[in-house]
């Protein structure tokens, strides 16, 4: 059996824009800037996303499906 991975990279503020302000990071980023984020984290291992099609309305996984 495939073990999952031990951290979970969440996505959850991605694409909101207005919940939570400066203070939840992704919060404020756009597309670019999270792609960035998320190339640096597949870089560095972290493969295991946690979203949601509630997350951003759709905005999180339309990002992460870039």
């Amino acid at each position: 059996m495939k073990e999952l991975p031990s951290i979970a990279l969440g996505t959850w503020s991605w694409g909101t824009g207005f919940a939570g302000g400066d203070q939840v990071f992704g919060n404020n980023l756009n597309a670019g800037d999270l792609k960035q984020v998320f190339d640096t984290a597949m870089k560095a291992g972290f493969n295991l996303w946690d979203t949601a099609a509630a997350y951003g309305m759709g905005s999180s996984e339309s990002i992460l499906g870039e």
